[in-house]
């Protein structure tokens, strides 16, 4: 029985989550690591945007996963500004993943929270939840960053597994 590792991502530029789970053949899904990348904000863009790079291509180069999700910026950001820098720190996540030579795929988080969670508007404290039943793993997972990412790895896995089935039952 073969098995597929992913790294879902939620970029941020003072605390990225990330978090990577292996799904088998039958959709099941397990943790298989789960952490944060944190910047200073007194340290310049360039040098946050480094360290953000740098740390998930050594999470990358350790658990070899096999796909990259990662959540899309939102639609709804108040501030440009914040939007612009969303963007530079997903772009330093994303460029790791290419250099990795790995597929990344884009999930908005409605569609992550949708999937997930079954509300496409849950909030943290329901993605967390969700996270933890769908992998099994009671009380050890608190941080909302790490639940996130998992989320949408979560997301990639069961919106492949279901592709990969409706295509192989096409097929038959």
């Amino acid at each position: 029985m073969s098995a597929t590792s992913i790294i879902g991502v939620d970029p941020a530029l003072t605390c990225t989550g990330y978090g990577i789970v292996r799904v088998d053949s039958r959709g099941d899904v397990g943790l298989v690591e789960g952490g944060i990348i944190r910047t200073k904000s007194t340290d310049p863009l360039p040098h946050r945007l480094a360290t953000i790079h740098a740390q998930i291509s050594e999470v990358i180069a350790e658990f070899k996963p096999e796909v990259m999700a990662i959540e899309a910026l939102h639609s709804r950001y108040r501030n440009l500004k914040t939007a612009i820098i969303m963007g530079h720190a997903r772009g330093a996540v994303v460029l790791a993943g290419g250099q990795a030579e790995i597929p990344v795929h884009d999930y908005a988080p409605t569609r992550v929270k949708s999937v997930v969670a079954g509300n496409g508007r849950a909030g943290k404290p329901e993605m967390l939840a969700a996270v933890k039943l769908r992998l099994g793993i009671g009380d050890s997972l608190k941080q909302f960053d790490v639940a996130d990412a998992l989320g949408v790895a979560i997301c990639h896995a069961q919106l492949s597994t279901s592709s990969s089935a409706m295509a192989a039952a096409a097929a038959a």
